[in-house]
C-alpha cells in the first residue's frame, strides 16, 4: 500500500482549513480587482492551467461566463501555442498550478506580451508562476509527493472564494460553508473503507471507466478520469452526459462501467435518466450524488450519497472527488497494482 498517497488523502481536511483561513491575507488587493471587473476594466478573463489544475478552473469559468462577456478556459499549452494573441494589456489571467513550474506555464511567462493582470494560485509562493504574478494566492496544501489530492481540493476552495469575492458574494458565508465541507471530508475519511467498499464491489475489476457529469461537476468527471488513469492505471474517458448520448453510448455493453456525478442543479434528473439508460443497455453506473435519490429502475445502477446540505453546485466538486480518490486505491488493488506509483511520468511535468 502506498502509505504516502493515503496519508496525503487523510491530510485534506486540515489542508482545506488552512486554505480557507489564509485566504483573507489578500482581501484588499482582491477587493480592488473586483471593482475593476465590475467597471469592465478587463476586456477578457482567461483561466488556465495543466492537468488537474486546469480541470479545477471549470466551475469558476462557468460562473464567470454567466457574469462576464468574455470569460475563457484554456489548456495552457493550447493557449501559448495557438492563442497567445488573446493575452493583452486588457486581459485578466488566472493561473492555477500546483508547483508553479510546469513547462507550459513557464512558456507563457516567457511571452513578450504580458497580460494586464495575473492572479496565480499555487501551493506556496516560491515558484516561477507566483513570482511572475501580480496577485499571489497560496493553497497552503503543504508537501505532496503522490498523485494530486490535497493540492486539488485546496485549489478548488481558493478558486471558490476568489469567485465569490470577484462577483460580490458573501465571502464569510462562503468560508463557513467550506469549513463545513472540510468537517464532512474528515468524517468521511474516518470511515472510508466501509463507505467505498460497496461501490468497489459494484464496479468490480475494470480496465476502463467513463466519467459523466454536467455543469460544475464536470470538474469532478475530468479530475476523476485523470486520477483513475494516474493512480489506478485504468483507461478513463470523460463526457458530458449530453455528449455521451451523441454516439459514445454505442460503447455500452455488459462489461461497461461508468461513474456519474449527478450534480445539484436543474439538470440532475437528466443525469439520472442517462444512468438508467446505461443500465438498460447492460452497463453499470455508480452515481455519486447529494440529491434525494429517485427510484432506481435497474439493479445495474448503484448510488453513493453525499450530504445535500453542503451541495452548492460550485462547492460540490470538492465533496465529489473524495470517494473517487479512495476508489483509485481499491480499484488499483483489484487489478494487482500499487496505487499512485509513478512509472511513466513524474509528479511535476517539466517538459512538453
Amino acid at each position: 500500500m502506498n502509505s504516502r498517497y493515503l496519508n496525503e488523502i487523510n491530510e485534506q481536511p486540515e489542508a482545506l482549513r488552512r486554505a480557507i483561513d489564509n485566504y483573507a491575507a489578500a482581501q484588499p488587493d482582491l477587493a480592488h480587482l473586483a471593482g475593476a471587473i465590475t467597471s469592465n476594466q478587463y476586456s477578457n478573463i482567461i483561466l488556465t492551467g495543466m492537468g488537474i489544475s486546469y480541470h479545477s478552473c471549470y466551475p469558476l469559468w462557468l460562473t464567470l461566463s454567466q457574469h462576464a462577456n468574455a470569460a475563457a478556459w484554456w489548456d495552457a499549452s493550447e493557449l501559448v501555442h495557438y492563442a497567445s494573441h488573446a493575452l493583452t494589456a486588457d486581459t485578466l489571467l488566472i493561473v492555477v498550478s500546483q508547483s508553479g513550474e510546469s513547462a507550459e506555464l513557464k512558456r507563457i511567462i516567457e511571452l513578450e506580451n504580458r497580460p494586464g493582470m495575473v492572479v496565480s494560485i499555487t501551493n506556496g509562493l516560491e515558484n516561477s508562476v507566483a513570482r511572475w504574478s501580480d496577485l499571489l494566492l497560496s493553497t497552503n496544501a503543504g508537501p505532496e509527493t503522490a498523485v494530486s489530492t490535497k493540492t486539488y481540493v485546496t485549489g478548488m476552495a481558493v478558486l471558490n472564494l476568489l469567485g465569490l469575492q470577484l462577483l460580490g458574494g458573501d465571502l464569510e458565508a462562503g468560508k463557513a460553508k467550506l469549513h463545513a465541507v472540510a468537517d464532512y471530508v474528515g468524517s468521511f475519511l474516518d470511515d472510508w473503507e466501509s463507505r467505498v467498499q460497496a461501490a468497489t464491489d459494484f464496479l468490480g475489476p475494470c480496465d476502463a471507466l467513463a466519467f459523466l457529469a454536467r455543469g460544475p461537476s464536470m470538474a469532478s468527471a475530468m479530475a476523476g478520469a485523470l486520477m483513475s488513469a494516474e493512480a489506478s492505471r485504468i483507461f478513463a474517458a470523460v463526457f458530458s452526459s449530453a455528449q455521451f448520448r451523441h454516439g459514445p453510448v454505442e460503447a455500452v455493453r455488459q462489461d461497461f462501467r461508468a461513474i456519474m456525478f449527478a450534480g445539484n442543479d436543474a439538470n440532475r434528473d437528466l443525469n439520472y435518466q442517462m444512468a438508467n439508460y446505461i443500465a438498460a443497455c447492460g452497463g453499470k453506473t455508480l452515481v455519486i450524488t447529494p440529491t434525494p435519490t429517485p427510484r432506481q429502475e435497474h439493479v445495474s445502477s448503484s448510488v453513493l450519497e453525499l450530504p445535500i446540505a453542503l451541495a452548492d453546485p460550485e462547492v460540490l466538486p470538492i465533496l465529489e472527488i473524495i470517494p473517487v480518490q479512495l476508489l483509485t486505491i481499491t480499484l488499483a488493488h483489484a487489478k494487482g497494482y500499487e496505487p499512485a506509483t509513478f512509472v511513466n511520468c513524474n509528479k511535476v511535468t517539466l517538459e512538453e
